[in-house]
This record gives structure tokens, sequence and C-alpha cells, in this order.
């Protein structure tokens, strides 16, 4: 269904629900259409080209609020969708107040991305793409062995919210990414695999000889690589495996799970949680960012603002149900899960120092990079910071990088972590997360405890 057919048929719904009795209500439509190929063994093992789209309704009765979502619309479906609303009102016993949203400034909010660049992601140009990519991979070492995952997609969709307060929410995006991993045999016979990724809005800009001096060194720097004797060791974690550490914790900055007794951030607004040398901003509209933010999916423009600033928890991300629990306005991070809004954040950013990768290791000295954290849930306690994770890396011998590591494990707590920050490096990367992307560099994070093998030299 086309975004103009489902404006109509969302107007309507609108309008039938208050005539329902519903005391406000809102309907969100999505739509998203995507394709993606797969590379393997020198052919397109799989093409999928789709669109699925989906309509949510909500409606407040007797301070409830019911949920109900459909993929199907027509004037049937709004029996339906009212009915089970409804019926939803009536067993739900949820004491915190609920809000339908518009701001009587911004009613109509409208933000497209589009790139014209979208129209080149075609079956054609990611088959030879992909094709090429994996004969490059295969031909970087005769110790490669094969590319056992090889992915090229892109998706685009509207993002449409009518109320029946007035707003009149729309935003779209579209984008694209790269994903390959490889596996290779070392001198000894152990088997190693790494890989890289990239995302971005236009195949053209794709640097293809950058990837691969990436994707390289992830893959066949790990050759030699064992373990070490446990201890204490000064600790660089890289762009990415900072990117997967912060992320893991990051749902205690949700002003939700503080308020439910399941964050230790509770209560710290305003206090100095981490070393002075950490920030990290939620900046919606970053420049850099592929996707931008304007507002949030309950209408809340949204701002730019520091979560920590130099060691000091400046605020919670809050929608507007916590918000209002708090005494606070919301910082604009309402957005849906299904049919339900709860925190999310956008554009995240660690501020970046000064001090290239080489130049922290040359501060470390002697310790131990970080490359890769597995085991992010089963080797987590979200609540408590606790983790004790597998990891790989290199050893930082006299301020350079050494040899590989792996086979062995990191533990400590996050936020004992964050507190003995010493250094932030300027060498940013991105990810995709929450809404919008997560943007860090590499840090020193301090002493870290590793267990290892001690009979490693």
């Amino acid at each position: 269904m086309d975004i103009k057919t489902a404006e109509k048929f969302m107007e309507k719904l609108v309008k039938a629900g208050m005539e329902y009795g519903f005391e406000e209500c809102e309907a969100c439509f999505a739509l998203d259409s995507s394709m993606s190929i797969d590379i393997l063994n020198g052919e397109v093992s799989s093409y999928e080209n789709s669109a699925t789209s989906a309509l949510s309704f909500r409606g407040l009765k007797n301070g409830q609020m019911g949920y109900c979502s459909t993929n199907i619309l027509n004037d049937d479906s709004i029996g339906f969708l009212l009915k089970s609303a409804m019926e939803n009102c009536e067993v739900l016993n949820d004491e915190d107040p609920q809000f339908i949203y518009c701001d009587e400034n911004n009613k109509e909010l409208y933000y497209s991305q589009l790139s014209e660049a979208y129209s080149k992601n075609t079956y054609n140009a990611f088959a030879e793409l992909g094709l090429k990519l994996e004969k490059a991979i295969l031909a970087l070492d005769s110790r490669i062995d094969a590319v056992d995952y090889l992915t090229i997609s892109c998706g685009t969709g509207p993002f449409l919210i009518i109320n029946s307060k007035g707003l009149h929410s729309y935003r779209d995006n579209d984008g694209m990414s790269i994903m390959a991993a490889a596996r290779a045999t070392d001198s000894d016979g152990s088997v190693k695999s790494g890989g890289h990724y990239w995302i971005g809005t236009d195949i053209d800009e794709f640097d293809m000889d950058k990837f691969l001096a990436k994707f390289q060194e992830n893959l066949l720097g790990k050759m030699g690589a064992k373990s070490v004797k446990s201890g204490n060791y000064k600790a660089v974690l890289t762009p990415e495996a900072f990117n997967q550490f912060f992320s893991v914790f990051f749902g205690n900055f949700f002003a939700t799970p503080m308020q439910r007794g399941l964050s230790l951030l509770a209560d710290k607004e305003g206090t100095k949680i981490a070393s002075e040398v950490l920030t990290v901003k939620e900046i919606p509209m970053y420049e850099d960012a592929r996707t931008k933010i304007p507002f949030d999916d309950e209408g809340v423009l949204t701002t730019e603002k520091a979560i920590i600033d130099k060691g000091v928890f400046a605020t919670a991300l809050y929608d507007l149900k916590s918000a209002y629990k708090a005494g606070r306005k919301s910082t604009g991070n309402g957005f849906r899960g299904g049919a339900g809004v709860s925190e999310c954040p956008t554009n995240l950013i660690v501020e970046p120092g000064n001090k290239s990768f080489n130049e922290l290791l040359e501060e470390v000295g002697d310790g131990i990079i970080l490359t890769d954290l597995s085991g992010l849930h089963a080797g987590v306690n979200s609540i408590s910071g606790d983790f004790s994770l597998l990891c790989e890396g290199y050893l930082i011998e006299n301020g350079k990088k050494g040899r590989p590591v792996e086979q062995i494990t990191v533990a400590g707590n996050f936020y004992e972590v964050i507190k003995e920050i010493i250094s932030v490096g300027n060498d940013i990367i991105n990810l995709p997360a929450g809404d919008g992307e997560f943007f860090t560099p590499s840090v020193y994070v301090g002493t870290l405890a590793i267990s290892g093998d001690d009979s490693s030299n």
C-alpha cells in the first residue's frame, strides 16, 4: 500500500476511534522495502526483494492505553482494530498515566531524507559488486580458505503517525550495507575467522581497497595468536570493541529502567559517574550520521544533549511517560517497538580526544589491545554492570602493536571501567544503534583483569 492510501485510511481510523468512544487515539503506519543478496562460492546463493507494511492503533480509555495492529488496511480492519484495542483497555491495570501528544506549535512534522542514489541499488549492481568482492577477498592471501558470509542489502521506507490531537508526523530514510566474513588456516592448522562491514547511502561511495585492507587486518592479523598469562593489563579498546562494550550497558541510561529499580544510575543525574575525559552526546541531527532524526515517534522534537558530560551524568533519556513520572520534560527519545513506546537513542557520539590510536599505544607502553568481545549477553549482568567476556586482541609491547592474542577472558564492572578511563582516541567509527548510529573511538580504559593461559610466553 502506498503512503497516500495509508494516510487516508489512518485519518478515517482516527476519526472512527473517537466516535467509538476513545478519549484520544493514534494510528501509526510503517512501510519497509528491502533487497538483499548473498554471495557464496562464486555465485549469488540467495536473493530477496520484499516490501512489508504494518499499521498499529492505540487508544486511551479510562486511563488505560489499548493497542492493536494489522497489515490489512480496509474497512473491515477498522472495526477489528477498534474492538481489539478497547478490549485491551478493559483488561489493563496500568497505574501510570498514558500519553498521546501533539505540540500545538508543531503539529505538522515532516522530514524526508531519501537519497537519489538509492535507485542505484539493483540486483545487477549488487551481484556484480558482491562477486568481485568475494574474488578479491580470496586473492588477499593463499591461507584464506573461503568467504563464508557476504551479503549486500538495502532498505527504505516511510513512517507516518496521525493522532486525534492533530499530530501529522512523517519521516523516511534509506541506506545500504555490506558485510563479509571469511576463514583462514594458520600454520599450526588452527582456523581463524574474521571480517568487516560497510554502511552508507551510495553504492558508488564504497571503497573496496579500504574495505579489503581492514578485512585483511581483521582476519590475517589473527595468525599466530595465542593466549597470555593471567594478570592485570593496561588495556586499549578499539572503536569496535568500545562500541560493543558501551552499547550492552546503555539501557541503564534510560529513565524507565531507573524508575523500575533496574538501573544503578537511578537518582545519579548531576553526579560524577565516569572519568572526566569521557563525554557522550546524543546529536539527533549529527552531520556525519547516515540517518538524522528531528523528532521522535511521540511527536516530540529531538535536541542535542550531553548524556555524560566530562564524567558527570548529565541526563537520562526520557519519553513522555517516564518524563511525567520524573516531573521532567521528554528528551525526545520515545520510539516505537511494535505498538508500544519506550526510550531509545538516536545518534550517539563519544566525544573524541586528540590522540591517534598509535599515540594511545605509546601512552600505554606495555599492555593489551582488545578488538572483539564475545558473550555480550550470557557474560553480562546489565543491572550490576558486572561482565566476564571472551575476547581477542593484540599485545602492546614498548608502545607498539604486538602479537595477536586469543583464548582470553576479560572481567570487571562497567561502572568501574568508565571511572578509570585515562585517554580517548580520535579514530571514530560508526555502527547502527537504536534509531540511529553510535560513533565511538578507541579508548584507553586503564587496567583490566585478564584471564589466560599461565603457560604462555
